[in-house]
């Protein structure tokens, strides 16, 4: 069986760690949707190469930093910027709140910066919304078996980047694991989707993928996840970033180009358990982790928190690298 976790935690005696159930309450920040990432890259340069051939669109530049969007509402879903030590650097993700109030009470959390919340917003107007481009969405129709809707009409593919829709998700390797899960859980409404424990521990959870809660309206299965480190880890870093492309042709396309281009690939394509979505999980030059997906899950209030054992994380696909949960960023 393929598991998320290395062996290395069979061999470490662990207490009771169960994570607590939690619910949403007009009390937290009531967070909308994830609307871009930051990164501080060692070279700027060669990361602009990858993020065009990995789908972002170039939507401005001010000095040393890029901004890129895909063809969702948001105006960006990616900002790179040349780290002044050279030295590349997870940042932290951006949030567009679900209102004014929400935003003035994310505003008023200690530590914030209101400018740097206000360009989350996602606003249609802003400066960096004025972008288009030839987008190619769904081929198709699609004939089936019993279905044959395309009727003398040919698909011609062309080939070229898999263009990104938006953000979808990120998460954690987190050493601190307890404490991060608290400050989420308890001032945004951020839900379990599904909590997962080691099968030779069962009191030991070790990972959560996490929804925002929006009420009756659907969201992805998991816009946010934290895995807690094995032992043996020494500090926290990003697992990967991921962002959403329209179909399985869409994505292949991409990966057949991405690996034309010489870029690495991760592991890839193949379709997940929790969550469903196909992935295709890529190093980018700086070596951080970054998935393209599609046909993820959505839930809403009504889907109930699923607890179970660590197990198999594809249905289909590659078999899992050995070094899927390493850090190589550099």
């Amino acid at each position: 069986m393929i598991t998320l976790l290395p062996s290395k935690w069979q061999n470490w005696i662990l207490p009771p760690s169960t994570i607590p159930m939690v619910k949403n309450s007009p009390q937290k920040v009531q967070l909308g949707r994830i609307a871009h990432v930051y990164f501080e890259h060692a070279d700027l340069e060669a990361f602009t190469r990858f993020a065009k051939d990995f789908g972002f669109v170039e939507a401005a530049r001010k000095g040393n930093t890029i901004y890129y969007r895909g063809y969702g509402r948001d105006p960006y879903v990616y900002v790179a910027s040349q780290s002044p030590v050279r030295r590349s650097t997870f940042l932290g993700a951006a949030y567009v709140a679900k209102d004014e109030e929400n935003f003035k009470k994310a505003a008023a959390m200690p530590g914030s910066a209101q400018e740097a919340g206000r360009g989350a917003r996602g606003r249609r107007d802003g400066d960096f919304c004025e972008a288009e481009w030839d987008i190619p969405l769904h081929y198709g129709p699609f004939n089936t078996p019993f279905d044959k809707p395309r009727k003398g009409q040919f698909q011609r593919y062309r080939d070229g980047p898999a263009l990104v829709h938006k953000l979808g998700h990120y998460g954690y390797v987190c050493k601190e694991f307890e404490t991060e899960l608290e400050f989420y859980t308890s001032n945004f409404n951020f839900v379990h989707s599904d909590i997962l424990n080691l099968p030779q521990f069962p009191q030991m959870d070790v990972m959560t993928f996490m929804h925002l809660d929006l009420g009756e309206e659907y969201t992805d299965h998991h816009t946010f996840f934290l895995q807690r480190a094995s032992p043996t880890m020494s500090k926290t870093y990003v697992h990967h970033t991921s962002f959403e492309v329209a179909d399985f042709d869409t994505q292949l396309l991409g990966h057949h180009y991405l690996a034309n281009k010489g870029w690495k690939s991760v592991w890839g394509v193949g379709r997940h358990v929790l969550g469903s979505q196909i992935f295709d999980y890529w190093y980018d030059s700086s070596k951080f982790k970054i998935e393209h997906y599609a046909d993820g899950d959505v839930v809403n209030c009504n889907n109930p928190t699923r607890r179970e054992p660590v197990g198999p994380l594809s249905v289909w696909g590659p078999e899992l690298p050995s070094d899927f949960g390493d850090n190589k960023a550099r």
